[in-house]
């Protein structure tokens, strides 16, 4: 993996030259998530940034930006956060003519409620849930946005199908072609994950969490039974009025897998394969949309295509900044299987290496702690506690194998796939 450690350099470099914090006494604590020529942070950039962004410690900046843009999503503005910001925080003209007249997808809502769950797990501050306008945000989004944006009467958010983005589309799909989309896969997927990560959000009250279990049952069984296309063997892009759109359709094709709402089975093989045909056939011309990929293929088990397109991006040093702000996430969180438990004070792992290569992070912030991890192949793992208080290390292997191992502040660990667990002296 001697290739990704020049381009995890090149990519944590480019992206704290994003960073846009006092560069102007105007300006919020932000960084840019935007096309270079945009001096701007968006809603579908930031929420595929933020998790790069907090590895490189940006934790301040993220959690600006989060509010800002729950703080825009008002009942005028049909409870839909702005889609852009300038750094000193007004509506970026460009996407913005009036309260009912600007840039509009429905899967960001619902990303930026599941990111904000995801920040509050990687960082342990509260205030990306319980802040007075991430709080509103959260609730009115699962709840006052569904309700007002139910074009097909079945509980998932989508639009009237005009394909106008100023007006409001399904899909982040803005080169969709008619039919136009009333319900899209990207969107039903998003709208699912917002509700799995609420359902487990600890400071969150019960009863809503509880709630949101619920709702993404109810949102999985339906993907599950009304969204395969049995005889285009892939799950449909989505509904319009007359019914399933099915074909390649770019980001509704992909979120599917993005945020894991299928189910692990024979139809998902069959959807990731169609996906893997359809982006050789048929590549996404902006750079953007391949940034999703390795996510994609990570989420099941897809590792070598994963590791494909984790080269793919760092051969292209492109400069959109959501090029190396993910690309800093897919190495030191993709590749490690490195996240954040459910419950405080637990880590898991899991790795995504080919046989033979190896890779190690270290001091990477989980929860008011600092962790490493090495991963020599798939065969064995060393963990370690390096600061803040000590974790519950979870290790997952291809052969089912679960190890939960205390791991103190200050001790590292080293587990194998065949169960052996060695203390080994600290660093």
């Amino acid at each position: 993996m001697t290739d990704l450690v020049d381009s995890f350099i090149w990519a944590s470099k480019r992206s704290l030259e994003c960073v846009q914090t006092g560069r102007d006494a105007a300006f919020l604590p932000s960084y840019w998530a935007a096309m270079t020529d945009r001096p701007m942070f968006y809603s579908r950039d930031l929420a595929h940034q933020l998790l790069g962004a907090h590895l490189l410690g940006l934790d301040a900046e993220n959690l600006a930006m989060l509010r800002h843009f729950a703080a825009s999503a008002t009942e005028e503005r049909g409870w839909y956060p702005l889609w852009a910001f300038a750094f000193d925080g007004t509506p970026a003209a460009i996407d913005y003519r009036s309260d009912d007249d600007f840039v509009r997808e429905v899967p960001a809502p619902f990303e930026l409620v599941e990111k904000a769950v995801e920040q509050y797990r990687w960082t342990g501050d509260e205030r990306f849930l319980l802040d007075p306008a991430i709080a509103r945000f959260l609730r009115t989004t699962m709840t006052s946005f569904v309700e007002l944006h139910d074009p097909l009467g079945t509980g998932v958010a989508g639009e009237r199908g005009t394909g106008d983005i100023f007006a409001g589309t399904a899909t982040y799909n803005e080169v969709e072609r008619p039919p136009y989309l009333r319900v899209a896969a990207d969107g039903i997927a998003s709208q699912w994950a917002a509700h799995q990560a609420l359902g487990s959000a600890g400071p969150l009250d019960e009863s809503f969490a509880t709630w949101n279990r619920a709702r993404a049952t109810e949102l999985e069984e339906h993907f599950s039974g009304s969204w395969w296309s049995r005889g285009d063997r892939h799950y449909t892009a989505g509904f319009t009025a007359d019914g399933p759109v099915p074909g390649f359709r770019l980001e509704s094709t992909w979120f599917p897998a993005v945020k894991g709402i299928m189910r692990a089975d024979e139809r998902a093989a069959a959807h990731l394969d169609f996906l893997r045909s359809g982006v050789e056939t048929a590549p996404p011309a902006n750079i953007e949309a391949v940034t999703y990929l390795p996510e994609a293929f990570l989420r099941y088990g897809r590792d070598e295509e994963a590791l494909r397109w984790i080269r793919f991006l760092a051969a292209s040093r492109a400069d959109y900044p959501e090029v190396p702000f993910t690309h800093v996430a897919h190495v030191a969180a993709g590749l490690t299987g490195l996240e954040p438990g459910a419950a405080r004070g637990t880590v898991r792992t899991r790795s995504h290496l080919p046989a033979g290569e190896w890779i190690e992070v270290r001091n990477v912030p989980v929860g008011g702690s600092l962790v490493g991890v090495r991963h020599d192949g798939r065969e064995a793992t060393e963990f370690e506690v390096t600061g803040g208080p000590g974790v519950t290390w979870t290790a997952t292997w291809d052969n089912g194998q679960v190890l939960s191992i205390e791991v103190p502040t200050g001790s590292r660990i080293r587990a194998g796939a065949d169960g052996r667990v060695v203390r080994l002296p600290a660093r």
